[in-house]
């Protein structure tokens, strides 16, 4: 018997055999036997070369595999044999999300749900997109969709958090960080925000208690150490507070943030020398950033070199900082 029909067209007894060679290719996939699965979508586009869900599997044996050019071919001609195969668009956009800014990915994510792929997933991914878009307000429609189909999505639970903490519902984005951490005990990045959040709420002992947990669980997310010696400063634990600063800066990830801080903390206790040094040096790094410019303008102007500090203001507005605009009048006299 041939199994290749001239017009792509199988046979009952060939759509059978079709079948069970992808549902073996299902089977392989879930017991990581990739090389087996591809053995098998390979028979059944063999039988059926017009079968849709063998080009879907094709795919995302590839998105596994790594090679995303090949995935993203297998993925559109599934789409092309079944325009209507919404897991196909949505695999399509997950491999472009992340590198394309052209808004390609949100339309592969609106397909996929389009077409009946109504997985917390999808929700999920749409919502990232149009967080990064500026859509707030859809992107909350999707996580509250996406947590309605997946109750314990705590990363859903985390990107909802950030949406509140955005629109000053610091009480809504704490509840949120709370479910994640819930249904995720080991979810550093939402204990670090969960702390940023008691920071706005003025909870600074439970941040600091927040920040050291997430550095229990991930020793290398430095953001929390800066965070932690923020906290440490509002609670008068100078000392507390520069170890940490300190400790983000030479962790080996760029902070500007971290050496800005311990600028300001230095230069509140009065060593305007080394704060300048500091800031002077970050700039060098950062020269395009704003509150760099404001903050050493403030300091600038402490030292009594009123000129500098005006020079710095004027250039954190021309970048961005309108809250410069404030100080601004003390260049006219």
């Amino acid at each position: 018997m041939t199994c290749q029909l001239g017009h792509g067209q199988a046979s009952f007894l060939e759509r059978k055999l079709r079948d069970k060679s992808l549902n073996e290719g299902i089977s392989h996939i879930q017991e990581g036997e990739y090389k087996l699965a591809a053995y098998s979508v390979m028979r059944c586009l063999e039988l059926d070369s017009t079968f849709a869900p063998a080009w879907l599997l094709n795919g995302q044996i590839f998105i596994e595999w790594g090679i995303l050019e090949d995935a993203r071919t297998n993925l559109q001609r599934a789409q092309h044999y079944d325009p209507a195969l919404g897991e196909a668009y949505f695999y399509e956009g997950y491999i472009l999300f992340g590198t394309d800014t052209s808004g390609e990915d949100r339309r592969l994510f609106d397909q996929a749900i389009t077409h009946g792929f109504h997985r917390p997933w999808s929700y999920y991914y749409r919502a990232l997109t149009e967080i990064r878009d500026g859509m707030d307000g859809m992107a909350m429609d999707d996580l509250v969709r996406a947590i309605e189909l997946k109750e314990d999505f705590a990363l859903a639970y985390h990107e909802r958090a950030g949406i509140k903490r955005r629109d000053g519902d610091y009480q809504g984005a704490h509840f949120d960080y709370q479910q994640a951490i819930a249904f995720d005990p080991d979810f550093a990045l939402a204990y670090n925000n969960r702390g940023s959040v008691k920071i706005l709420m003025g909870d600074y002992n439970g941040a600091i208690e927040d920040y050291s947990r997430a550095l229990e669980l991930d020793p290398e997310l430095s953001i929390a150490l800066n965070n932690r010696g923020y906290a440490r400063y509002f609670t008068e634990d100078i000392e507390g507070a520069l170890h940490d600063f300190n400790a983000a800066i030479t962790s080996g990830v760029q902070l500007a943030s971290a050496k800005l801080n311990k600028a300001a903390l230095l230069a509140e206790e009065g060593q305007l020398v080394p704060a300048l040094e500091i800031l002077d040096l970050t700039l060098e790094e950062y020269p395009d950033d704003a509150f760099l410019y404001l903050n050493r303008g403030l300091v600038r102007e402490l030292t009594g070199d009123l000129v500098g500090a005006c020079e710095d203001w004027h250039r954190a507005i021309a970048l961005g900082a309108e809250e410069a605009r404030e100080f601004i009048n003390e260049c006219d006299h």
